[in-house]
């Protein structure tokens, strides 16, 4: 939690390039949901950049390739603001990576309280607000 998928065109960025890319959306995600990078949170935020193997399409003539980014958080983390001021930056994270012609789209699919669950335990907003506050007291809260 959270999780978000990168779906690129085939050949669209370096390995180095998808790397930075990945880091640059964990951090990002991570602030706009108001959630410190400590070890439990950055390991609990999964990122994967797929390829598209056969590219991305639209239904335009001429349309330059597409990024489709979908973050899947617990609900209740993202306001509309937040995903608003999200998309503007991860929008700049994939064009410093793969050309400012790059049309970027962003998905957000809140889950709602008791339909995540991790190795068998469903995730919970009390927990997680009680690891948030546990970073706070030992000074780790960004």
């Amino acid at each position: 939690m959270p999780l978000v998928e990168i779906t690129v065109p085939e050949g669209a960025l370096s390995e180095a390039a998808a790397e930075v890319l990945q880091q640059q959306v964990a951090d990002a995600v991570l602030t706009a949901m108001g959630l410190p990078r400590t070890d439990f949170f950055t390991s609990a935020t999964w990122v994967y950049v797929r390829e598209a193997a056969k590219g991305l399409a639209t239904t335009g003539a001429g349309t330059p390739p597409g990024v489709l980014i979908v973050v899947t958080p617990l609900k209740g983390f993202l306001t509309p603001e937040r995903n608003e001021a999200l998309s503007v930056e991860l929008t700049r994270y994939v064009q410093e990576a793969t050309g400012p012609g790059t049309v970027v789209w962003l998905v957000v699919n809140e889950i709602p309280e008791g339909n995540w669950a991790v190795n068998g335990g469903l995730t919970r907003r009390a927990r997680i607000d009680e690891f948030v506050a546990e970073a706070a007291r030992a000074g780790q809260a960004d």
